[in-house]
């Protein structure tokens, strides 16, 4: 890979899609770092056996995105959620891409609203806190070095780690069972993976949502998402089709 003049090579954010149905997230993500300012694009985008070949071309024609195969990670506990049947720990691949120095992981469900490349600045790992347990970390926003030799630990570990959410989440907590008591530039801000059931619990006094301003990564976790279906058209899901609108006009 090419490395700018000033090292930005070696420092990219990356995401993951192993779902048709999150190429619209991935497209409105893409489209927020775009407005961000970012100067480290264009994102990873890791994809599974499970994307078909017409949304990875249409993810191809966009020149923010890098695309990269790899191979599923089952979940191997219990779930309800379908996504993570088959491909609930693929996320741990993000460990293996050592041709980086440092990565920023960020969900396909979610959106970046300032420019938040100061997270490559951050010791490693940092993770965000959670709504619930408020004392574990959300694994949707992540700065880390990768390392095989971390990877391959967790993949011995996979099978026997419990996880308390019955995802990635739960399971990376159980890695880092210690992340509470880490020093500060371990810990982000909320305001780094501000999940939106936050918003949901208070919205009868915004200023709990207010409180952890300004928001610079807004994840839309739990379900319905925003492009689904039943999806509900409230303030956040509005922001949300604002940026994915504006990804399909040619730039």
């Amino acid at each position: 890979m090419e490395h700018g003049a000033d090292g930005s090579g070696d420092l990219t954010y990356v995401t993951l899609i192993t779902s048709d149905d999150f190429l619209m997230a991935v497209q409105a993500l893409a489209s927020s770092f775009r407005s961000s300012g970012t100067k480290h694009l264009p994102m990873l985008v890791l994809h599974t056996e499970q994307v078909s070949s017409n949304t990875l071309a249409r993810l191809s024609r966009d020149s923010s995105l890098t695309l990269r195969a790899v191979e599923t990670i089952p979940n191997p506990h219990s779930t309800s959620v379908p996504g993570w049947v088959n491909s609930g720990f693929t996320k741990l691949r993000v460990w293996e891409q050592d041709d980086f120095a440092k990565l920023v992981y960020i969900d396909a469900d979610c959106l970046v609203l300032e420019n938040v490349d100061e997270l490559f600045d951050r010791s490693c790992p940092a993770f965000c806190p959670d709504v619930f347990p408020p004392d574990k970390f959300n694994a949707g926003v992540m700065v880390l070095e990768p390392s095989r030799k971390i990877f391959q630990e967790m993949l011995t570990q996979v099978e026997q780690m419990p996880s308390h959410d019955g995802g990635d989440t739960g399971f990376l907590n159980s890695f880092f069972p210690d992340w509470y008591s880490w020093p500060a530039e371990q810990r982000l801000p909320f305001r780094y993976n501000a999940l939106r059931t936050m918003y949901w619990f208070t919205h009868s006094n915004p200023g709990y949502w207010k409180s952890v301003a300004p928001v610079k990564v807004l994840h839309f976790c739990s379900s319905p998402k925003p492009w689904d279906s039943d999806a509900k058209k409230g303030d956040l899901e509005q922001i949300w089709w604002e940026h994915y609108l504006r990804s399909q006009i040619p730039f």
